[in-house]
């Protein structure tokens, strides 16, 4: 397999992408809630070539480079804008961190570093307003109830099976969060958002509890949740899943956190006997409440 996380546990995610061009934008220096471990740097050696080979900008994708380089990562990051639709939530993230960018900047007086971060933000936040009008023109809740049959679908499918049970609600939750739905949810009223949101909880502790062929509210030890199950390219789902939920804090997010950095211990606020029913609100509580 060429791309072996592209093609083998990222094959049907629509999050990688975006994600990948914020962090991008977000640079080496970002404020992460956990040091990067050397498993987790190599993972994003990895992706990062895959995604260069993946989109045929392989001279870009120099190792080391483009964490030393602030030109060079914003200047793939527009690129890779440019050639992948990343999505309102991206959009909005990247206007954020230019911005943050360009104010420190200023202080430094360094004048080439301050026009492209305002050629970037002029340009990223046109995008972000036009994304968000033509959202607003198509229906939000619509979309959003489209997206998540797609997402549900893929889970029961089967193609979340590669990681835990609790795992697979958490890749389906950012999948949602990363597209239509968490547009809706962050664009609409608050009535609607809180309608889907409590429709996402019901539907996710439903397909966590068919996985484990017990109801919604039964209670079971956490490693039943936590365990990930013995196939090929296990660490592969592992480092992906660690990726994915690398926001998360021990203490603000210990659903997720525990879900998640599975190298780590298991965080105190990580309840050690949960119902799918539990688990599946906690999630959505701490993802669609970044």
């Amino acid at each position: 397999m060429k791309n072996q996380l592209l093609d083998g546990p990222g094959r049907v995610l629509e999050c990688i992408h975006p994600k990948f061009i914020v962090d991008l934008v977000q640079g080496a220096d970002a404020a992460r809630q956990s040091p990067i471990v050397p498993q987790q740097q190599l993972f994003r050696e990895r992706l990062t070539q895959e995604i260069m080979a993946q989109t045929q900008l392989r001279p870009w994708a120099m190792s080391g480079v483009l964490n030393e380089n602030d030109t060079l990562r914003l200047g793939l990051a527009e690129k890779l804008a440019s050639m992948l639709d990343p999505g309102h939530l991206a959009l909005t993230r990247i206007t954020q961190r230019l911005s943050t960018l360009q104010q420190a900047e200023r202080r430094s007086v360094n004048p080439g570093s301050v026009q492209q971060y305002e050629e970037l933000l002029s340009h990223f936040s046109q995008r972000a307003a036009w994304k968000e009008k033509a959202l607003t023109q198509r229906g939000l809740a619509v979309q959003a109830g489209h997206h998540s049959e797609q997402v549900f679908a893929h889970w029961r499918a089967g193609n979340y099976n590669g990681w835990s049970m609790a795992g697979r609600c958490y890749v389906a939750l950012e999948e949602l969060r990363w597209g239509a739905f968490g547009d809706a949810c962050r664009l609409g009223n608050e009535d609607v958002a809180q309608m889907l949101k409590d429709n996402l909880c019901a539907m996710a502790a439903d397909f966590l509890a068919q996985g484990i062929n017990a109801a919604p509210t039964t209670r079971h030890f956490y490693h039943q949740w936590l365990a990930t199950p013995s196939t090929p390219g296990l660490m592969d789902y592992k480092d992906l899943l660690g990726w994915l939920g690398d926001w998360c804090d021990a203490e603000r997010h210990p659903i997720c956190w525990s879900v998640t950095q599975s190298w780590q211990t298991v965080a105190l606020g990580m309840p050690r006997l949960c119902s799918a029913s539990r688990i599946a609100t906690a999630m959505v509580e701490e993802i669609f409440g970044e």
